[in-house]
């Protein structure tokens, strides 16, 4: 039977709507193997088992068990990443007595960072093209309105480690540098941005392609929602010599969540789209709640970055000012992610009619996602401190960080191409997944070309 143009449109937006999403717990246990991942090639390089600038090594490594875990192996990821760290423990254990040899050593480039911003980018290129086949679990795919599943988080993950990185320029902060000239340095790195956002607007409507208007709106999407960031996060600065960015994000997430309280949900839920504001009210209101989220961002990053962790007040309340610099912050990134656990659990357990949404990015969504990240990040710690990894981590990853907005662009053009050239949905499994692996292959190796090759970083 053949199906129109207008009707297969409708069924893919179908497709992607009404999802319920899945169990916080699932998602943690998926999104782990990237830390099983990492114990692996760690031991695999130390006990000098493979190469460690083999492409097709680290692409098997890092990019074949996520892809499994989000589409045909979803059902047994618990087994993927109990395993491949299994492995990696019992490997790294006949790499002893190289890594006692670096057990005073201090490593330089933070190469858990590198892992952390590349396996979130690389899981948010798998998603989005995955989530358009009938291989992709429906739980993984974005909830319509409450609930939680893998691509919610990977939103707000992406929004949390931008916070990360940008929070190295804040250490080099002028403080007599006036806000205007601020404004006018975050206006000129929003830009490319913002001209991306609009790209995306003009190219999705002149070639009729599917939307999930409940996602952001009629016009918004997540090119307008990265580039309106650097702006507000210059204004809400200011506040910074009186307060810590934690604050500040904490502050902008409560009071969003008061005002969601006092109607400003209903509207988003009920309200018509009758005006350019109403027809983007989830893009526009969402927004806040990220503002929060790259605002923890930040004050992640300065619990990294900074120059001397011994002084810190965490590490002397929990006596570890005398440990290596690596272990000092595993302790403190495992506290603060303790913390905002118990928060969000709090909240669960207080507030069950506000669940978590990130249609909304509401205070609960916030606490969720700040929570995940950072348990994500001290677990890559833990591993970084006992296998002494040296460097700036895998070379693929490392290239893939080098032009990261690149990469994500990328894996846009070529999600839409495949979308507009292939009934995706109707697809079997094998096909699915032969698809996704090339398309994975491609996002991969073009970063790793530009930057091994030819040294080439583009900058947006």
């Amino acid at each position: 039977m053949t199906i129109s143009e207008e009707s297969y449109k409708l069924a893919k937006e179908a497709h992607v709507a009404n999802c319920t999403g899945g169990s916080v717990h699932e998602i943690s246990v998926v999104c782990a193997s990237l830390v099983s991942s990492h114990m692996l090639w760690t031991s695999l390089v130390q006990t000098k088992y493979i190469k460690e600038d083999s492409f097709i090594t680290q692409f098997l490594i890092y990019v074949v068990p996520i892809l499994s875990c989000l589409t045909f192996v979803a059902d047994y990821a618990v087994w993927v990443t109990i395993g491949m760290g299994t492995i990696g423990f019992y490997l790294g254990r006949e790499g002893e007595d190289e890594k006692k040899e670096k057990e005073k050593e201090e490593s330089g480039p933070k190469s858990f960072l590198t892992v952390y911003r590349a396996g979130t980018m690389i899981s948010t290129c798998i998603a989005i093209l995955a989530v358009d086949f009938q291989v992709f679990p429906r739980r993984f795919a974005k909830v319509e309105t409450f609930g939680t599943s893998l691509m919610d988080v990977g939103v707000g993950s992406f929004v949390f480690s931008s916070g990360i990185v940008a929070s190295r320029a804040y250490l080099n902060d002028k403080k007599n540098e006036s806000i205007i000239k601020s404004m006018m340095k975050s206006i000129r790195s929003a830009f490319p941005i913002l001209v991306l956002g609009f790209a995306r607007l003009v190219l999705t409507k002149g070639v009729n392609y599917q939307e999930h208007n409940s996602e952001y709106g009629l016009h918004w999407n997540f090119f307008f929602t990265l580039g309106f960031l650097p702006p507000f996060v210059t204004l809400v600065g200011t506040c910074r010599r009186f307060v810590s960015f934690s604050v500040l994000g904490m502050l902008v997430s409560v009071i969003y969540q008061v005002v969601l309280c006092h109607g400003l949900q209903d509207w988003i839920l009920n309200a018509p789209r009758v005006g350019l504001v109403s027809a983007n009210k989830e893009g526009i209101c969402s927004f806040f709640g990220y503002l929060g989220i790259f605002l923890m961002g930040l004050e992640c990053g300065l619990t990294i970055f900074q120059k001397d962790i011994s002084s810190s007040k965490v590490s002397r309340w929990f006596g570890v000012q005398n440990k290596s610099d690596i272990q000092q912050l595993s302790v403190q990134l495992s506290m603060y992610s303790a913390l905002m656990w118990i928060l969000f659990g709090l909240w669960v357990d207080l507030y069950p009619g506000y669940y978590v949404s990130r249609r909304m990015a509401n205070l609960p969504y916030v606490l969720w996602v700040i929570a995940f990240n950072l348990s994500l990040i001290s677990a890559l710690v833990v591993v970084e401190w006992r296998q002494r990894v040296k460097g700036r981590g895998p070379a693929l990853l490392d290239a893939i960080n080098t032009n990261g907005l690149f990469t994500f662009l990328l894996a846009n053009i070529l999600t839409g191409s495949i979308n507009l050239s292939y009934r995706t949905i109707y697809a079997n499994d094998i096909t699915a997944m032969l698809i996704n692996t090339i398309y994975m292959f491609i996002v991969t190796l073009v970063p790793w070309i530009m930057w091994r090759k030819y040294q080439l970083r583009i900058k947006f």
